[in-house]
């Protein structure tokens, strides 16, 4: 029997897909073409039922009378599963496991949901996850919230390592195209213990398409309301034994203006240029290599007044080299290198000559050598690892101009499967920093399995992170307001010490309902104050403790092939030591919801609510400490909708809107309003 695996819905060749003959010990996979051969014994010729089954996908059967004379071709199209339980995640435990046995509560968003939505940026696909909290801020971009702690606190990573660019500790997810997105992996709570210091709300991991070691390309285009413009292409080329990848991406926006009767723009104009390339292969016969070299674009615009205009420009470049070897020794190991650059700098345009003042540019660099180790004794799956940072700024905003810092990092973890239904994960990580000394992160996490398709999480970490380098060394004078910017050097790691417990259950074709509660304790949180007796000079202090819980639920549903039906919502609450109040800003209450219909003809159809609840703003009076007043910031209602239709061309056609109520918030984050849009994408 010969054959093809290929996935229904994009046509993709499946390499690795299983072939078997159900009931028998008789199979074989496919390749990297998706080609597969299988001799069929003589005992077994006549009546039998051929299997192909393959990760993230339906088994599909046929049944079979096979002459003893003939062969024959039998092509199999197998329908991704809603459900990916079987899905291979990483991120939790830095190693690779089932998502429905990773002992570490995991959130995956798949490819196919990203293409679904018609989001333009990875910011717009994890606002849709339970959980997952995104603002708009003017000068920071998209900034995330993870259980209140906002992306000072948490990690992003991209295939596993740390991207670096932050503004005033905040990090700009939407600088990261959604069109080379295989997957995103997100882990909520501290994960410190083996992630080190950014990691004590969360870590969210986006793995990019690995490169295909056969001849493959794929773009996109979609063109949208404020002039927007979306763009991608990958290709694909085998050389050999290796496989190599190239992508590009262009994103522009033409901003907008919520009110023609002020000077002032709501929303930047920006054009965001993406650029990677990747290759992957043997050598030798035991180890596994892959490198990536990737650079990153970005200039925003906007009017701030009659005279005015600001812009910002972003530059960062990247080069990663992995190395993996299952059978030179007698562990696995693993080693990664990283160099990664990074400039910002903000400067004003003067609107009537084209003169152009700029500020001190900021740069940061930053290289990572790591070592990681993977070994198997009876019950205990053992990791551990080294790590040595080194990371600079330099900046004339910064004492000296110049400051940079050492890393050493060691961490060790044990999985123990104490009984079938029964796992320990326990683990800890040490870090020597060259500026604030020794930091030890501990964690313990317990997998019951009570049922075949249910899980009970329950785990304890202990995160930290240390000060930013402007926290700590910042020495700034603006003369226009006579205010000054001082660092602390004497400033101590934030801690946080986090409890989460997480049950789920599935059944594999129809349903999944996940229920998480969640408490996190934080002190020594870093604030800016004002120094008494100095006029408008501010510096940093350890001095707030901060407390959050609360519960998510959500759950994925489907009735029939042609509908699914998915729901979320979150509440936290939190304190904050100094105000006696909630965190200033922060939504107790977030919900979501979508319907998914997949219609006859290759037609999909998506229509998709997200509901933010109200929440409060409040200031602190400098001179008094006292709180000022609050601000309530109305609930509201988001609605989006993308249809699609796959022709018979490898072609598919794109159509939707984001934003359909066209509500518009012109503070606290400014959003356009209704946004149309269309567009294709191909695959050869």
């Amino acid at each position: 029997v010969t054959g093809r695996v290929t996935d229904r819905e994009s046509g993709d060749r499946l390499a690795g897909a299983n072939i078997y003959i159900a009931g028998t010990r008789v199979g074989t996979a496919s390749d990297a073409e998706g080609h597969f051969t299988l001799e069929i014994p003589e005992r077994l010729r006549g009546k039998f039922r051929l299997v192909a089954s393959y990760v993230g996908s339906h088994d599909r059967t046929r049944p079979l009378a096979l002459p003893l004379d003939r062969d024959v071709t039998v092509d199999f199209a197998l329908a991704p599963s809603q459900l990916y339980m079987d899905q291979i995640v990483v991120t939790g435990t830095r190693t690779e496991r089932f998502l429905k046995d990773t002992p570490v509560t995991t959130q995956v968003i798949k490819s196919r949901e990203i293409a679904e939505s018609g989001s333009n940026n990875i910011a717009d696909v994890i606002q849709e996850v339970t959980g997952v909290t995104i603002e708009q801020h003017d000068r920071f971009g998209s900034v995330t919230d993870l259980q209140g702690f906002d992306s000072n606190h948490i990690l992003f990573l991209v295939n596993g390592i740390k991207v670096i660019g932050r503004l005033n500790g905040q990090f700009d997810i939407s600088q990261i195209p959604a069109a080379d997105i295989e997957r995103i992996e997100i882990v909520k709570g501290a994960t410190s213990a083996i992630y080190g210091s950014q990691a004590m709300g969360g870590v969210i991991n986006i793995i990019t398409r690995k490169p295909r070691h056969r001849l493959q390309l794929n773009g996109n285009l979609k063109i949208g309301s404020y002039r927007r413009i979306n763009s991608g292409l990958t290709a694909s080329l085998p050389i050999g034994a290796w496989s190599s990848k190239l992508f590009l991406g262009l994103r522009r926006f033409g901003g907008f203006d919520l009110d023609a009767s002020d000077p002032f723009e709501d929303g930047s104009r920006f054009q965001k240029y993406n650029a990677s390339l990747q290759a992957a292969g043997p050598v030798g016969n035991a180890a596994q290599v892959s490198g990536e070299l990737s650079y990153f674009n970005e200039r925003q615009k906007r009017i701030l007044n009659n005279v005015f205009e600001a812009q910002t420009t972003n530059n960062r470049g990247e080069f990663k080299l992995s190395a993996k070897a299952d059978s030179l020794l007698p562990i696995s190991v693993k080693a990664n290198l990283e160099y990664s650059l990074y400039r910002h700098e903000y400067g004003q345009i003067v609107r009537s000559s084209g003169f152009y003042k700029a500020s001190d540019p900021t740069d940061n660099g930053y290289l990572l050598t790591e070592f990681l180790a993977h070994k198997t004794l009876g019950k205990h799956a053992l990791n551990a690892g080294y790590s040595l940072e080194h990371e600079t700024i330099r900046s004339r905003r910064v004492v000296n101009q110049f400051q940079q810092s050492v890393l050493q990092s060691l961490f060790i973890q044990d999985e123990y499967k104490l009984s079938a239904a029964l796992t320990l994960l326990a683990g800890a990580r040490y870090d020597h920093h060259s500026i604030y000394g020794q930091q030890l992160s501990p964690k313990i996490s317990f997998m019951f399995s009570p049922w075949h398709t249910g899980r009970i999480r329950f785990g304890y970490g202990r995160g930290f992170r240390a000060p930013a380098f402007k926290e700590l060394f910042l020495d700034f004078y603006v003369s226009d307001v006579n205010l000054t910017l001082k660092g602390n050097p004497d400033l101590k790691p934030e801690q946080s010490d986090a409890l989460n417990l997480d049950y789920e259950y599935w059944n594999n074709n129809n349903y999944h309902v996940r229920l998480n509660l969640f408490y996190n304790q934080i002190t020594e949180m870093i604030s800016d104050v004002r120094v008494p007796g100095q006029g408008l000079t501010y510096t940093y202090k350890n001095f707030e403790k901060v407390k959050t819980w609360g519960g998510e639920w959500d759950m994925d549903f489907f009735p029939t092939d042609w509908l699914e039906l998915k729901m979320g919502y979150r509440y936290m609450d939190s304190w904050v030591s100094t105000t006696g109040q909630a965190l200033s800003g922060k939504l107790k209450h977030k919900g979501h919801t979508s319907l998914m219909f997949s219609l006859p003809h290759h037609i999909k159809w998506n229509i998709r609510a997200l509901f933010y609840g109200p929440r409060y703003d409040y200031y602190i009076d400098d001179a008094t400490g006292e709180l000022s007043d609050k601000i309530k910031i109305p609930s509201y209602v988001l609605i989006h909708s993308n249809l699609s239709y796959r022709t018979p061309w490898h072609v598919k056609l794109i159509l939707g809107v984001r934003n359909l109520t066209d509500y518009v918030k012109k503070f606290w984050g400014p959003m356009p309003g209704r946004e149309w849009y269309a567009g294709f994408s191909f695959n050869y």
